[in-house]
């Protein structure tokens, strides 16, 4: 066959191409698909499931009354709550917690204990849907002795749901009609041009449906961090006043207590003492005296008798 029969195929892929580069600029001015690629979380697929109207689990790609192809879509918004509470029993407190999160048809993220010598501090992160997150934070705030730091936020993703929206569809198309090209080439370089173009378009569809997904599940499972911490724990250090004119004063009768003592000590050393070893040494010395006497004559009387 020769060359020209697919070049045709060639300009009608290349013209698409452009066009939908045009349409993507025009259709979703405002976000960016590069960094959405990177926002993507590895459970944003398939790892938790959503909670319809009804309470039951469903699929990806359901959220709440929407899916992929709504073009009216509501309001979707992602809460997130952070409560540090000051409990009388941590372990108390945890196990109730469970149980709530059980109720709600939620599920604990992730939870942290630190064992201290009066008592054991923890840490949880919940998720729980977002038609009962004002319940889920008033159930905490009932368990607290003392609410120490509250923090409750939403993130309206409503504009860039929408955006995805029309992006899926524009791409859908795309991806009809780059089907559609496929099957009338006929020559081999026009089927791996046709292909390559299909291959980039079906990656921005998987990308476009997960961020899609991921923004679902976020906004229909809120996510509640706490913060547990026993009263034995969370009492403030006792200092007591200082008594420095006290201080004082007993120090100087400690000073007055060790010179009473050195006194003493020296008056028992001249009257007792002093005179008890002259009536000991004066004998002692008597006879030393004597004994070197009598040595000194011997020897020099020796000395005499030798010359």
């Amino acid at each position: 066959m020769k060359r020209t029969k697919w070049i045709p195929v060639v300009i009608a892929v290349l013209v698409l191409t452009a066009v939908g580069c045009g349409g993507m600029s025009a259709s979703a001015p405002s976000y960016d698909y590069a960094q959405a690629e990177l926002a993507l979380e590895p459970m944003a697929v398939g790892s938790a499931p959503m909670a319809d109207e009804e309470g039951a689990y469903s699929g990806a790609g359901e959220s709440r009354g929407m899916t992929l192809n709504d073009t009216a879509v509501e309001q979707m918004v992602i809460h997130t709550g952070d409560l540090d509470l000051i409990v009388p029993d941590t372990e108390q407190a945890i196990d109730h917690i469970q149980g709530l999160i059980d109720d709600l048809e939620g599920y604990v993220v992730s939870m942290n204990t630190y064992q201290y010598d009066r008592g054991v501090q923890a840490s949880m992160t919940l998720r729980v849907p977002a038609e009962s997150f004002d319940a889920a934070l008033a159930d905490l705030r009932d368990l607290a002795s003392t609410v120490v730091r509250e923090t409750v936020s939403g993130q309206d993703v409503t504009e860039e749901y929408v955006d995805l929206q029309s992006r899926l569809r524009h791409l859908r198309a795309k991806e009809e009609q780059l089907l559609e090209f496929l099957d009338s080439a006929e020559d081999t370089e026009a089927v791996l041009a046709v292909y390559e173009q299909l291959t980039y378009a079906q990656a921005d569809i998987e990308l476009v449906t997960g961020r899609m997904e991921y923004l679902q599940n976020q906004a229909s499972m809120a996510t509640i961090t706490v913060s547990l911490t026993p009263d034995a724990l969370a009492q403030p250090l006792e200092v007591t006043s200082w008594n420095l004119s006290g201080t004082a004063r007993e120090a100087l009768e400690a000073l007055l207590d060790v010179l009473e003592v050195i006194v003493k000590g020296l008056i028992y050393i001249a009257i007792l003492l002093l005179p008890t070893l002259l009536v000991i040494a004066l004998p002692i010395a008597g006879v030393v005296w004597v004994v070197r006497r009598v040595v000194q004559r011997v020897r020099d009387r020796r000395t005499a008798k030798a010359e």
